[in-house]
């Protein structure tokens, strides 16, 4: 019988562009992704890990920065695992075109784990959805053995696979009908339970999880003349950036607040959002810090007045935990009830937030003005906050803890 405190555990992730610097500076010091890196993190104190690594490549909305045309396996001080990174399109001819290079690399990277599974012969395999496809398949090649999918949550290119006839979301569908030993998902108030009811076979079981929040250090807020209002996360349409940041230009050209904008992070619309406040004529008033580092991030919303949202696809994400851990004032969409996303949002938060329209610019400068002109609205929100949050928050070792439970059991059950 496998002894599971001590499991011998087959990590299979994309490439996320917040391991690259870790991986080319052999220390690791990941970025972003808390949910895989503290899983990690965890895994590796308690169990033999390898992790394999899939490099996928720049899209839409993902940059990365990884430009190895070759395998390689690596060692990092701080963690305790073996790595073998997987390159992407990189590894074949520069005349292939994209998409045909995209399909070998897939094919070349499920070799490659098959080839690992049987080689290093794990208790169980965790594959994140990037990797679906060869979770699947390893499903069919190694029946006895557990396969994990873990699903972060529901963005619209998951959302649309559930009624698309592209021949790639077909694909991955029919993936997500495997028979895995379980699938687990993150509660970020995209609908992620409801999706699993139409995409999962009926007995494999599924957990989600809400993510975990730091314990907030004593922080000592910053008193200013000024409003802040605070907005983090990745620069992308997803995220509403734009949406928010029209709806702030618009409230400065009534020039009856004095305003701090805050924004915090990086991404594709990082240089049209710069343009945008350059051409309002209130450059001044905003702050871009791109990446910082996290208690900076922190620090960031205890000093806020006010914390915004913009989010369209659910807003349980880490960035608004965090909000909700610092008992920020919050404004943010309202349930989309048609797409089951901000259901279980709403269900927690209830009153304790203040509410606009989903993608409405205007209806988001009214929700932002109803609290600057009544400050003491401020500090109401905050209080709300502070005691919705006791019902749901936990730290993230909590919710680790849970997770490397429920793969103990499910190498528990198979072994007996």
């Amino acid at each position: 019988m496998t002894d599971v405190h001590n499991m011998n555990i087959l990590f299979i992730t994309r490439l996320y562009s917040g391991f690259e610097k870790s991986l080319y500076q052999r220390v690791w010091k990941p970025e972003g992704v808390p949910t895989i890196y503290k899983l990690l993190n965890k895994l590796s104190l308690n169990h033999k890990l390898s992790i394999v690594l899939t490099a996928k490549d720049s899209g839409t909305t993902y940059t990365s920065n990884w430009h190895e045309n070759k395998d390689i396996d690596v060692k990092l001080n701080n963690l305790k695992a073996d790595i073998k990174v997987l390159c992407g399109t990189k590894y074949f001819f520069g005349f292939i075109p994209r998409k045909i290079a995209m399909i070998m690399r897939d094919i070349r990277q499920f070799i490659k784990v098959v080839f690992y599974v049987r080689k290093i012969k794990p208790d169980l395999v965790y594959c994140d959805s990037a990797n679906v496809v060869i979770a699947f398949l390893l499903t069919k090649l190694f029946p006895a053995k557990p396969i994990v999918v873990r699903v972060l949550g529901i963005c619209s290119f998951w959302r649309s696979i559930t009624n698309s006839r592209r021949i790639v979301h077909r694909i991955y569908k029919f993936s997500y009908k495997g028979k895995f030993s379980a699938v687990i998902g993150t509660q970020d108030g995209s609908g992620i339970e409801y999706w699993f009811e139409e995409t999962l076979i009926k007995d494999v079981p599924r957990y989600v999880l809400l993510n975990g929040v730091d314990s907030v250090q004593n922080i000592n807020k910053s008193n200013s003349k000024y409003k802040t209002i605070l907005f983090v996360g990745r620069l992308e349409e997803y995220k509403g950036i734009l949406n928010f940041l029209n709806a702030i230009i618009e409230i400065l050209k009534e020039k009856k607040h004095i305003l701090n904008i805050v924004v915090v992070g990086d991404g594709t619309l990082y240089d049209k959002a710069i343009n945008l406040c350059q051409d309002s004529g209130f450059f001044d008033k905003f702050q871009f810090l791109k990446s910082i580092p996290h208690q900076d991030v922190l620090k960031h919303h205890i000093n806020s007045d006010i914390y915004v949202s913009a989010n369209t696809d659910g807003n349980l994400i880490n960035t608004n935990l965090e909000a909700i851990s610092s008992n920020a004032c919050m404004v943010i969409p309202k349930p989309q009830y048609k797409n089951f996303i901000d259901i279980e949002t709403y269900k927690l938060l209830a009153n304790a937030v203040v509410y606009y329209e989903v993608n409405d610019v205007d209806d988001l400068k009214k929700k932002i003005l109803y609290i600057l002109n009544n400050p003491t609205k401020i500090k109401y929100f905050k209080n709300k906050i502070s005691s919705a949050k006791l019902k749901f928050m936990r730290t993230w070792d909590q919710r680790i803890v849970e997770e490397e439970n429920i793969l103990e059991n499910i190498v528990k059950k198979t072994s007996e």
